[in-house]
């Protein structure tokens, strides 16, 4: 759940009433594991939790070349609040979205903006 705002669920109307109409989405956030014993220079192991989620496109960055359409840079997604796991977990710098078949990385320099009432969260992507 969101932040009550005047005493009212705002994150809640908004998810109840906006996101059946809007796309399904995966919200995927990456922890940084432990190393294995015995071999420290492999690395960590990282764990992912994969978050369903609704959402859409808002903005993308489109240009022509040769004539040609070319869809490329950054993109907006918003995703609605109170979809992802009640409200209970928000996207960060590093998560991964998929949504209309593609995935996105929001960067680590990407912004991330949220409304007051924690409803929606409008992230910058690159496509992965």
């Amino acid at each position: 759940m969101g932040n009550p705002l005047f005493g009212v669920n705002i994150s809640g109307i908004i998810a109840g009433a906006i996101g059946p109409g809007v796309l399904p989405a995966t919200l995927t956030k990456s922890t940084p594991g432990t190393r294995t014993p015995g071999a420290l220079t492999a690395g960590t192991n990282p764990t992912t939790a994969d978050y369903s989620c609704r959402g859409f496109i808002d903005r993308q960055r489109v240009r022509f070349s040769n004539g040609t359409l070319v869809r490329a840079g950054r993109k907006v997604i918003v995703l609605i609040g109170d979809t992802i796991a009640g409200g209970t977990i928000a996207p960060e710098p590093g998560d991964r979205i998929m949504i209309e078949g593609a995935t996105y990385t929001i960067s680590e320099d990407a912004t991330i903006d949220r409304d007051p009432a924690g409803a929606t969260y409008t992230c910058e992507v690159a496509a992965r």
